[in-house]
């Protein structure tokens, strides 16, 4: 399978490519009906950050205004902003809601600098975007963040604790304490990085199975479970529909560099959240949420419940027979999960 090409380069004056000139954008999985701007926008200017600048590419859906309910989502480990598609579909479309997808440094359609990431520094890549996007309202931004998109959320709302008005962390841990990747984890990791899964679905087969629970995979799809647009899979397996969205992702996507990989990874394992932090988050942040699944392969559910005891305040939410990949296994769950956070008062 071809490679795509890499991205063009920037628009020139305003940092960014904006949606005026579509034609030199890559190709998209996100609705165009609620976009309402894309590109790439230029982080790490400053000498003392980095050696050089990089580009992070981002989308912007729904009602871009100061009075929406603004919404972030942060990836996690080897996987692009592709993967919030289900989240962007329905987000992007509600009245009043502005939602801001990226992709991290490494991944997806953003550079690829040097190979060796920490949250931290991936965080302020974020902070310059927001920066750059205007959205620096105090109390202003939601923040949603997966796995290791959930450890750069700490980081960012570290950074900017006056613009979060909620924190969601989802299948993430705090590192505070030394725990290495499962089996599961790493023989994925190394199998994928090794070049020994060859193929694409057979690359997807391993991910598949070790983002989401096996009977989650076998079960059958019912008509009572899928809306108006998806009843081609009644009568399909989960698995089927599942592995057929991350092939359409793959076929769209760029691939990730081993430097992008071996990059994320570097920074997923070195996160720590120090209890002095943590003790920052839990007083200046509003609202934070926190939801885990009794059957994640990557992050065991006992970091969730760790990191809810080192926030005092926060809320968890258990996902009985939940695998690591909760936006897409209970996708309308968590949805409403994240608006009920949203529109708390």
């Amino acid at each position: 399978m071809a490679t795509p090409a890499d991205p063009p380069a920037p628009l020139t004056g305003d940092e960014c490519a904006p949606l005026d000139g579509t034609d030199s954008l890559p190709e998209t999985i996100f609705n165009s009906d609620s976009l309402v701007k894309r590109g790439w926008c230029t982080v790490a200017n400053d000498k003392e950050r980095a050696p050089a600048p990089h580009k992070l590419y981002y989308e912007l859906h729904g009602e871009d205004n100061p009075t929406s309910k603004r919404i972030v989502f942060t990836m996690g480990l080897n996987n692009s902003s592709f993967a919030w598609h289900e989240q962007v579909d329905y987000f992007g479309s509600l009245p009043g809601y502005s939602v801001l997808v990226f992709d991290n440094r490494g991944v997806g359609w953003s550079d690829t600098p040097g190979w060796s990431y920490t949250t931290h520094e991936m965080a302020r890549d974020l902070v310059e975007l927001l920066d750059y996007l205007g959205w620096t309202q105090d109390r202003s931004l939601n923040l949603v963040g997966v796995s290791m998109g959930g450890m750069i959320a700490q980081m960012t709302a570290l950074l900017i604790p006056h613009r979060i008005r909620t924190l969601l962390l989802t299948s993430t841990r705090s590192g505070s304490r030394t725990d290495w990747p499962s089996y599961r984890a790493l023989n994925m990791f190394v199998r994928l990085t090794s070049g020994t899964v060859r193929t694409p679905e057979k690359q997807i087969r391993l991910v598949v199975d070790t983002l989401y629970p096996r009977e989650y995979l076998e079960r059958v799809i019912t008509e009572e479970e899928v809306g108006e647009k998806e009843k081609e899979w009644v009568g399909k397996t989960r698995r089927e529909r599942v592995e057929s969205g991350f092939l359409r992702r793959y076929n769209i996507g760029r691939r990730q560099s081993f430097a992008g990989r071996v990059g994320q990874l570097a920074a997923a394992m070195r996160h720590s959240l120090t209890p002095e932090q943590a003790a920052k988050l839990a007083t200046e942040i509003p609202r934070i949420a926190i939801i885990h699944g009794t059957d994640d392969n990557l992050l065991h559910f006992d970091r969730g419940r760790e990191l809810h005891d080192e926030l005092p305040g926060s809320t968890l939410k258990i996902v009985q027979d939940g695998g690591h990949a909760l936006p897409g296994q209970i996708r309308d769950e968590y949805n409403a999960w994240i608006r009920e956070n949203v529109e708390a008062e």
